[in-house]
């Protein structure tokens, strides 16, 4: 990819360029304005130079020069800038190189030798800031394996991390130390850590030293015979004396059951329990085999009372209900955090009704009964019908967009606007509320990031009505957080002082008068346990559930005994208990990390990178920009609308292989038209509200489940019906639409799909040879090389994948008389299949002219035989050797 632009950007036309060397790799990128359009812009790059090389005389944009040359397209903003091969010489600014760091010799650009050197390597990444010219600029250090031993890197303030990395033979690191400053100016803090691990790489000892104080043992690990985790030791210098010991249990298909037991925490400070087939409230929610997770216990010290959540789920394994309940209390308070859900077809959620501690009494009231409006998958208004100022704010304002789908404010909640950059990541957030005398509370907060996304700082102010202006400024440094306070106004009646939840967050930010001159304060830094806090010079430990939620925090005292400084019950989609004095906002400080383990917002909204979620709502702000990767919910929809098994890392969806990993640690594929994991298990719901999103749990491959039931001769149907293929597993056969007990699964054979097809194939048959073998993996293997056969014939790849597929054929499957006489009753279910597969391809190729009419019809007549049982074997066989000889014979070319 050169150029790529939105929607937003074409408003101003602006289009964002990749720039490359030789070798293909991406050497910098920028922004350039044309008023072109796409095909002028098309025609501009094949008609003028597109690759760029090394210059020994510089290019300047944005107060950076660039060793680099620009044959064409003049830059109006240069955003990265990435060396290759051997550094830099002419920059001021550059650190000396190590000749060696700790120990390990520094790989220079100079050969050695026996030839070997940073050729090919990257060296050096120049990186601006989006909203100001500041450049953070790094550096790659790495040994005579081409492994990296160390980094530098000077942030756009001036000061550095500087990274060094001690690796044995098989790559483990076994010390690290990293040398941080803020400034130039300011005192170096270093980091030590060291880590000790077992015959199989498994770590058993993590050690962390800040500066000279002493070595702290953050973790020691137990394994069991399965590798896995046993026990976790937090904290202390004296290893048999942590300050917590956590115990963690699975069951037979290895998920994690218990972390401590909540029924009896034994001097612990915090018990979770999960419960999948067998929970102690069935008749609240009945138990599932798929790894759905059924009932939550949970315990902590705080408050010493057993809690527990019981989840019941829709047909799409979306959340339904969640009900809460205490069943050891002797009054207990039971219902009083529930939430109910209802989902559209488009798998939004159309209703919410919440919960909350009783103002008065001992019934829970009704903090939430929201209806949601929705444009498209755009949520347009929620309508508040719970009169009462808890949970979700209310107002039944309008809620607007931006052309990318970015939310532009939140009347409901005084946001007055939101502004964007061309990342899409939110810059400022205008709020106006108004106090109990109708006074005009103003705030306001700025946003600064990297051109590759990384929040930098985030500035926020505050103007009372009386008093004078705060301003709060938190800096982002590689892993350190930096405060600066200043100000003496005293906003009780800020809520964005408690996150818009007053009533769930103690404020512990306020800045009172006749504080200290205002200076920049070096809070904490992220450690493997917790963080480190430089105001309080201790550990802070964190108890998480299986979701990375914060449970507990706890420090050591003065006495060396741990005490619970922060505690933390969630609602399902994340937002805090209402009346949970137990936990603090902390805006600047490591308390505002809570659900999933990121960081609260003054606005209420958790900011994971590349979008901020409103827990409240159980929606995004904006789009998901991988949702082209899946089609069969909204892209506003967190984790599929089933946060009790999934977390989503970042914002988006999928990592960069294009997938998604639950909580127990399994990782799924996706399917170009469907986010669902390998097949949709009750893709499409029966009854209105269970349609499009949410997904079933399997650990088959695409289409392997059926397969498996022709080869034990198991129960299954098939219906084709407008492109789709539906198949029935594990039940009875009839009407599978009224069978409970039977496993629907329905997939659509459409052009973002097809690859994923192929490949999925590709995959199962280069990884089942035997299988190949048997007459199901032929019926695979023929569909495959029909439809790879029959799309993109002039593709180099598709072509080289064809001949692949080809010689597994031919020397794999024994195409004999007597496997096709047995196929008759398996080609009863897979004929459909093939039958569609073939039609499909059909389409499309004569649609983009790359077959003619007569192969067309052919094509076609022979893809309406795979509907037959009788018939069925002529269409694997006629697309098969088809395939077959265009693919050896005619050089990837149609035979007529």
């Amino acid at each position: 990819m050169i150029l790529s632009q939105d929607a937003n950007l074409r408003k101003t036309f602006d289009w964002i360029i990749y720039k490359y060397d030789v070798l293909g790799r991406p050497i910098y990128t920028g922004i350039v304005k044309s008023n072109n359009s796409r095909i002028g812009m098309q025609n501009q790059i094949l008609g003028g130079a597109v690759l760029e090389g090394r210059d020994n005389t510089p290019l300047t944009a944005n107060g950076m020069p660039y060793y680099y040359t620009n044959m064409n397209w003049g830059l109006n903003t240069l955003l990265s800038v990435t060396y290759y091969d051997s550094y830099p010489q002419q920059y001021g600014f550059n650190p000396p190189v190590p000749s060696s760091i700790m120990g390990q010799t520094v790989l220079t650009d100079t050969p050695t030798t026996d030839g070997k050197s940073t050729k090919g390597l990257p060296v050096l990444s120049l990186v601006k800031n989006i909203e100001d010219d500041g450049w953070t600029k790094t550096y790659t250090y790495y040994d005579r394996k081409g492994r990296v031993i160390g980094a530098h890197s000077i942030n756009h303030l001036g000061g550095y991390s500087k990274t060094e990395l001690l690796l044995d033979f098989a790559g483990m690191i076994q010390q690290s130390k990293v040398l941080h400053k803020r400034l130039a100016t300011d005192p170096e803090k270093v980091i030590t850590q060291t880590f000790t691990y077992d015959h199989q790489n498994r770590l058993l000892v993590h050690k962390h030293q800040i500066d000279s104080n002493p070595e702290e043992i953050l973790v020691q690990n137990e394994y069991n015979e399965l590798s896995q985790l046993k026990n976790k030791k937090l904290g202390g210098t004296n290893p048999s004396q942590p300050l917590q010991s956590i115990d963690y249990t699975y069951n037979i298909r290895g998920w994690n059951t218990k972390i401590n037991d909540p029924s009896n925490l034994n001097g612990k400070l915090f018990g979770y329990e999960m419960k999948y087939s067998s929970p102690v409230n069935s008749n609240v929610a009945p138990g599932k085999f798929s790894g759905i997770i059924t009932e939550v216990d949970w315990k902590n010290a705080s408050e010493d009372i057993l809690k527990r959540y019981n989840y019941s789920y829709d047909g799409l394994s979306r959340l339904k209900d969640a009900v809460y309940s205490e069943p050891n209390a002797t009054v207990p308070f039971n219902n009083y955090y529930n939430e109910h859900l209802t989902y559209d077809l488009g798998g939004n959620i159309k209703t919410l009704k919440r919960n909350a501690f009783p103002v008065n009494g001992s019934t829970a009231t009704q903090a939430d009964d929201l209806v949601y409006d929705y444009t498209g998958n755009q949520l347009t208004k929620v309508t508040e019908n719970a009169l009462n100022d808890s949970g979700y704010e209310g107002g039944n304002n309008l809620i607007t967009y931006d052309q990318n789908g970015n939310m532009k404010d939140m009347l409901d909640k005084g946001i007055k606007s939101i502004q964007y950059n061309y990342l899409n990541l939110s810059t400022e957030y205008t709020v106006q509320q108004s106090d109990g005398f109708g006074l005009t509370l103003n705030s306001r907060m700025n946003y600064l990031y990297r051109a590759d996304g990384t929040k930098l700082r985030k500035t926020y102010s505050s103007a009372p009505p009386r008093g004078s202006t705060t301003t709060r400024i938190t800096d982002y440094l590689d892993g350190f957080q930096y405060t600066y306070n200043e100000g003496g106004g005293i906003c009780l009646e800020c809520r964005t002082e408690s996150a818009f939840e007053q009533q769930a967050y103690r404020n512990a930010s306020f800045v009172f008068p006749g504080n200290p001159t205002p200076e920049w304060k070096l809070d904490f830094v992220s450690t493997a346990a917790g963080y480190y806090s430089f105001t309080e010079n201790r550990y802070i430990y964190q108890y998480i559930d299986h979701l990375g939620n914060a449970r507990v925090s706890f420090a050591k005292n003065s006495e060396g005994a741990p005490e619970i400084i922060d505690t933390n019950n969630y609602y399902p989609f994340g937002l805090n208990h209402i009346s949970n004095s137990f936990s603090n906002s902390g805006f600047g400080s490591f308390y505002s990390y809570k659900y999933n383990g990121k960081e609260l917002q003054e606005t209420g909204l958790f900011d994971y990178g590349w979008r901020q979620y409103m827990p409240d709502l159980g929606r995004w702000n904006g789009i998901d920009q991988l949702a082209e990767a899946y089609t069969s919910t909204s892209p506003f929809a967190y984790v599929a609308n089933n946060p009790v098994l999934m977390r989503d890392p970042d914002g988006r969806w999928m990592d960069d292989s294009g997938h998604i990993t639950d909580t127990s640690g399994q990782t799924y594929g996706f399917l170009g038209a469907s986010f669902k994991p390998k097949y949709a298990t009750n893709f499409l719901g029966i009854n209105p509200g269970d349609g499009g999103g949410g997904s079933g749990k399997v650990d088959y491959s695409l289409l392997d489940g059926l397969r498996s039931e022709w080869e034990k001769r198991g129960i299954y149907s098939t219906i084709s019906k407008n492109g789709y293929l539906t198949y029935w597993m594990a039940g009875e056969e009839g009407d599978a639409n009224t069978s409970e007990e039977m496993v629907a699964n329905m997939f659509k054979i459409a052009d973002g799909l097809q690859n994923s097809l192929i490949d999925n194939s590709f995959n199962w048959i280069q990884g089942n040879p035997i299988k190949v073998s048997q007459f199901a993996g032929m019926i695979q293997a023929g569909s495959t090389v029909a439809e790879k056969g029959l799309s993109n014939w002039n593709g180099a790849s598709n072509i080289t994948k064809s001949r692949i597929f080809a010689e597994i054929i031919s020397t794999k499957l024994p195409f004999s008389a007597k496997a096709l006489g047995t196929a008759s009753t398996v080609l009863k279910g897979l004929g459909t299949t093939v039958g569609i597969v073939g039609l499909t391809n059909t389409a499309y190729q004569y649609s983009q002219g790359k077959i003619s009419g007569t192969r067309a019809v052919v094509d076609g007549l022979m893809g309406v035989a795979g509907f037959f049982p009788a018939t069925a074997w002529v269409s694997v066989g006629y697309f098969a050797i088809t395939a077959l000889y265009e693919t050896y014979g005619n050089d990837g070319k149609p035979l007529f």
